[in-house]
């Protein structure tokens, strides 16, 4: 009897299971293609576009949401079988670890970059305009901010040197000959 019971519960599992799947992805493809319709009318087209992104966005949204769609369906599902909560709470900690990690990887050049461009600003009293040899690169300093330097070669050309590697070389100031002529008159 109680074997019989047992068996008849999961039965109604599995079925709930199947008919959540059934309805999720049902609701997902209804969703999606609301979703695309609604994107692709012209001015959304116009919007998307006065936001600098072209058409292949839509698509990229699309899948997103349909993924987001799918994820939740499956995770109603398991609930049908009570391993809803452990398997929603693995994915959070896995979710949160690649947020981690993918924060550690965006910051390993910036967190250099910007120590260095505090000690360039602070110590070394590089400004725009001063005139720079930095290793083999050499020209006007026309931007500086706190990741990089851009100097202005005489042909025009933009150089963009990291701060990080800047600090690293040797920098040669070149001193205007106004500037020069105007301290040998003090001395």
């Amino acid at each position: 009897m109680v074997l019989k019971e047992l068996l008849q519960v999961q039965v109604i599992s599995i079925l709930q299971f199947a008919i959540v799947i059934a309805i999720g992805v049902i609701v997902t493809k209804i969703a999606t293609e609301f979703l695309s319709h609604f994107l692709r009318r012209p001015e959304m087209k116009r919007l998307i576009s006065k936001m600098g992104y072209e058409e292949p966005i839509i698509e990229f949204i699309v899948l997103v949401i349909r993924y987001v769609f799918y994820f939740v369906t499956f995770i109603i599902a398991l609930a049908q079988f009570g391993f809803a909560t452990f398997v929603l709470n693995i994915i959070i900690i896995l979710i949160a670890l690649f947020v981690v990690i993918l924060i550690l990887f965006s910051l390993k050049d910036f967190v250099p970059n910007a120590a260095a461009g505090i000690y360039l600003n602070t110590v070394k009293s590089i400004r725009k305009g001063d005139i720079l040899r930095i290793g083999n690169y050499y020209g006007k300093v026309v931007d500086m901010d706190l990741v990089s330097i851009t100097l202005e070669d005489e042909a025009g050309r933009l150089t963009i040197i990291p701060n990080s590697n800047v600090v690293k070389r040797e920098i040669i100031k070149e001193i205007p000959k106004k500037k020069r002529s105007k301290r040998k008159a003090i001395k």
